[in-house]
């Protein structure tokens, strides 16, 4: 992938912003297309079901959203219509009892990339979402060569770096 497609245009900033707080931009089924990882693919084709071809979003609030996260089983997309929101941190429940259970409700190789959804969701709002999308940017590459990573990784997959140093720990640096 050439630096021109892995970059965020200005414009694309919120449609990579999960209305639960999270990052589309690691999403393996957003970035694997994106990254050409036809390995990752074929493993998110089998896992759902869904043929290799249809395995790409352009994100949570994108009109190209990967079918099974158009349902949001979590509810989301659903809470939010009817409060009239775009952004679980613009509701006036929030933070809800929905968030505080789906912070936990995912972990893989013991990370769980939903552990920060609520106290992001608060950056959010203080801070606003493109600074926020910014910093997940950042946040969100090899220390060591810079590479963007998918959710739930220990090694960067181009230099082989250590990413994560505990099962406990839900950054995506070396902390």
């Amino acid at each position: 992938m050439n630096g021109k497609s892995e970059a965020i245009r200005n414009d694309d900033k919120t449609r990579i912003v999960g209305i639960c707080g999270l990052y589309c931009g690691t999403c393996p089924i957003y970035l694997a297309p994106r990254k050409k990882d036809l390995d990752q693919i074929e493993r998110i084709s089998k896992e759902t079901g869904i043929s290799p071809d249809r395995v790409y979003c352009d994100g949570c609030l994108s009109s190209n959203v990967f079918a099974p996260c158009v349902t949001c089983r979590h509810g989301f997309r659903r809470c939010a219509s009817e409060n009239k929101v775009t952004w679980c941190f613009q509701c006036p429940h929030f933070p809800c009892q929905r968030l505080s259970d789906f912070k936990d409700a995912h972990v893989v190789e013991g990370i769980s990339h939903h552990a920060r959804v609520i106290d992001d969701l608060q950056s959010m709002r203080e801070h606003g979402i493109e600074k926020w999308v910014e910093r997940q940017s950042r946040e969100t590459r090899c220390p060591e060569c810079g590479t963007v990573l998918y959710w739930f990784v220990r090694e960067c997959s181009n230099c082989k770096g250590r990413i994560r140093q505990s099962p406990s720990s839900s950054c995506p640096c070396s902390c």
